[in-house]
């Protein structure tokens, strides 16, 4: 005869399994709920504050620098609201720049047969600009293409807070392409 507690100790999960999977989940719930849900007696900053950060993290485009060419790979981001560019130095050292994307005056990229590089002048380092290279040669016309629509769409007070991200990267991507011979 089976003895059938020992298949069933066999299937069953441990309490600690159960407690991951749950804390997984809560996890997966807060990043699709509001930070602060809206009620009546909060306050209408508060409320767009939370509706900004939300926001924020929906990122438009990401690019990293090819390794063995940049041997501490950089990564750029175009989130919603801003730039950002994190410059890896050495191991553990490192430095991050943020701009709003409202405040970068003009965007250059530079492409050869692989590889692009991006040269950015912001309101911020007007005097130095900064410049990201060895990124892949896509990469570096997509990151000059986006950050050219958001520009143009800056400049003629367009609001682009309400637009869905996948709606919104292929409009400023059209706008921003450049049409040379």
């Amino acid at each position: 005869m089976v003895n059938n507690t020992d298949t069933w100790k066999d299937t069953r999960r441990s309490p600690i399994d159960i407690l991951v999977a749950i804390k997984k989940a809560i996890r997966k719930l807060k990043k699709i709920r509001p930070a602060q849900p809206e009620a009546e007696g909060v306050d209408p900053s508060e409320r767009e504050l939370n509706k900004v950060t939300l926001r924020s993290h929906e990122i438009m485009f990401k690019a990293k620098t090819v390794f063995p060419f940049d041997l501490f790979p950089d990564t750029v981001v175009i989130d919603r609201e801003k730039l950002t560019i994190a410059e890896h130095l050495f191991f553990f050292v490192g430095r991050t720049i943020s701009v709003p994307v409202r405040d970068i005056l003009s965007v250059e990229v530079d492409t050869g047969p692989f590889f692009g590089q991006i040269k950015l002048v912001s309101r911020y380092f007007f005097t130095n600009p900064q410049s990201i290279h060895f990124l892949w040669r896509s990469h570096a016309i997509k990151l000059q293409c986006l950050l050219q629509g958001y520009i143009i769409a800056y400049e003629r007070d367009i609001d682009c807070r309400n637009i869905e991200r996948d709606h919104l990267e292929k409009l400023l991507l059209d706008l921003g392409e450049g049409h040379a011979s």
